[in-house]
């Protein structure tokens, strides 16, 4: 009876959060007196992960959310062939604004796309992009975006990379680094204000599946595990 009580509070657990991490499981169970088996608790999580009631969302995180986030590549295809063709043996990846036009509050006039490589290397791509008819800025900080930049079609920003363990395929970005170089963006250079942010990862994370270890390994990477993990929390409570 007791086993068959502990599967029944993760159900309810989880019907109730779109994300959570198995020690925040523990805690809660801890908090309201239920007690548990570490092992007994993994082996209900397996199962009901394996019966599709929860999903998996990375490394000891679970989701009541069963449709994964698929991104739409069509608008980075063009400029990752290119590079490949000029720099085939470049490291780099790749991401475009217009990837999340569907969940903007406010569509942006026009979109950016982002280049993340080598900082060595940043000079070379930009003088070749700009050879190509690309409007090219090189790592600018907010004063330097308020007084040259200007956001027109086919507009590049050129970034140094930054270690991720976020899979990537042929220099697409996954959807779970995405979030948090916009993120920075935000900070950087104001691309977006922090409401239209919450609009924007409210309506993927909400609707579509992560992989959040993902999302907060890069994050920690990127130094901003903290700012991006209670956001998450207040988009849960909020929801």
């Amino acid at each position: 009876m007791a086993n068959i009580t502990i599967k029944e509070h993760i159900i309810d657990y989880a019907r109730d959060r779109y994300y959570f991490h198995i020690n925040d499981l523990k805690r809660y169970f801890t908090e309201k007196g239920i007690k548990f088996e570490e092992d007994t608790l993994k082996k209900y999580l397996y199962l009901l992960k394996k019966n599709k009631v929860i999903y998996p969302a990375g490394r000891g995180w679970y989701s009541n959310i069963q449709k994964e986030f698929e991104l739409n590549i069509e608008s980075t295809e063009k400029i990752i062939k290119l590079l490949i063709e000029k720099f085939p043996l470049l490291e780099f990846s790749c991401w475009s604004t217009e990837q999340l036009k569907g969940f903007f509050h406010h569509l942006p006039t026009q979109f950016v796309i982002f280049i993340y490589t080598d900082k060595d290397f940043l000079p070379s791509v930009k003088d070749f992009l700009i050879e190509n008819d690309y409007n090219v800025y090189l790592n600018p900080h907010k004063i330097e975006v308020e007084k040259f930049v200007e956001l027109k079609p086919q507009t590049i920003i050129l970034r140094p990379s930054v270690s991720s363990r976020v899979s990537k395929e042929k220099n697409l970005t996954k959807i779970e680094k995405i979030l948090v170089d916009l993120f920075m963006e935000m900070k950087k250079i104001n691309l977006i204000d922090q409401e239209e942010y919450i609009k924007i990862i409210s309506n993927i994370v909400l609707n579509y599946r992560i992989n959040m270890a993902e999302m907060l390994d890069y994050a920690h990477n990127r130094k901003i595990k903290d700012e991006i993990k209670n956001l998450f929390i207040e988009i849960n409570k909020i929801h």
